[in-house]
């Protein structure tokens, strides 16, 4: 998959700022690394592991990679013992409970102590803080990446007197006018736009 500075490479290309004359890299990265969260809002990752063994005792467990989860098995080894049912919101008996990044489970109903946890869910894509961080967005998502990132980018041209002109000075953006710069801006958007509507992603509740 593509690293931090692949997709950087990418997106500079993309707005015709392949020097970084315009966007530094750092100016670079936090647009790349907003998008992949805009991106997470409609098209999120599926995420499907082992994430608690019951402890005697514990009700509650992390799940911090989850933003969603559908389903939560038990098992014991290699041996489903079956799936608890979520909250009904009729309390804490009602089912379990995905509350700020941490699963909590029905007290009346006592999960053996060494069984596991496997989840069924969707959870955001990882930020990317290093040139060399992995994005694990798939194809799609890149593609809807480089979308957001021109259309940031361009929009931002529209009301920065001093970038627009800064990006002027590229031998290939020399005859863009204002006009044609809010036009632009405006494909941008439209284009990040039907990305969104392409990618939307319906959630399973079940």
């Amino acid at each position: 998959m593509a690293t931090l500075s692949d997709i950087r490479t990418t997106v500079a290309r993309k707005v015709r700022d392949t020097t970084n004359a315009t966007w530094n890299t750092n100016e670079l990265n936090d647009a790349i690394n907003q998008g992949i969260d805009a991106i997470g809002a409609f098209y999120p990752k599926d995420i499907v592991s082992t994430f608690a063994t019951v402890s005697a005792g514990v009700l509650s467990y992390p799940a911090s990679s989850y933003s969603n989860i559908y389903r939560i098995e038990v098992y014991s080894g290699t041996t489903h013992m079956g799936d608890l049912s979520p909250s009904l919101g009729d309390g804490a008996d009602s089912g379990w409970e995905l509350h700020g990044g941490v699963i909590y489970l029905p007290p009346g109903y006592t999960v053996g102590a060494g069984y596991t946890l496997r989840a069924f869910g969707y959870g955001p894509y990882i930020q990317l803080a290093s040139d060399t961080s992995v994005t694990d967005l798939d194809t799609s998502g890149l593609f809807a990446l480089y979308c957001y990132c021109r259309y940031e980018l361009f929009s931002a041209l529209t009301v920065d007197r001093a970038k627009y002109q800064q990006w002027q000075g590229d031998t290939n953006n020399t005859d863009t006018t204002t006009t044609a710069m809010v036009q632009l801006a405006a494909w941008a958007e439209a284009k990040w736009e039907r990305e969104k509507q392409r990618l939307k992603k319906m959630r399973k509740l079940g």
